[in-house]
């Protein structure tokens, strides 16, 4: 029972973060990397029991599996955004289950040579009467694969 109302919940989550998004950061911001497009990836859950990886880049079909499910809801925007790992790669932020109301959003995507930075943000709000495992997806072209990814975030 308590694993149905948790599954409930985090696909309410999901539901409430909206349609699919591209977003490209502004390559004048007074930084020195340039600006790489990504998709927020939609409708997804980090799976009960796994650990948390190691490494933000999943970029394997299989490796996505393992660690996140499908949140499907009904209509055209409850479908989870597809990932095509042959010519995309995924790089999660997963947070550890938390009692507190959390988001986390990303901000931008920087090529700065070998690296490649992650910025996001994390927002906290009031305690829940349930815990959530708050998770972000951003799905960036395979070309942009071989870079190490730098997370800037929180």
């Amino acid at each position: 029972m308590r694993k149905l109302f948790f599954m409930m919940v985090a696909v309410a989550l999901l539901a409430a973060c909206g349609n699919r998004q591209t977003v490209v950061a502004s390559a004048d911001d007074g930084h020195d990397g340039a600006a790489v497009p990504f998709v927020v990836a939609k409708n997804y859950f980090f799976k009960q029991g796994q650990e948390l990886p190691a490494s933000p880049k999943i970029t394997s079909a299989e490796a996505f599996n393992a660690l996140f499910g499908m949140a499907t809801l009904m209509g055209e925007d409850g479908k989870p955004t597809a990932i095509d790992f042959d010519r995309q790669f995924a790089v999660a932020v997963v947070l550890p289950v938390t009692d507190v109301a959390t988001e986390i959003r990303p901000v931008k995507v920087e090529d700065k040579g070998d690296t490649l930075s992650y910025d996001y943000e994390v927002t906290r709000g009031e305690k829940q009467s349930f815990s959530i495992q708050p998770v972000s997806i951003i799905v960036l072209d395979k070309k942009y694969e071989r870079k190490e990814i730098v997370l800037a975030g929180e």
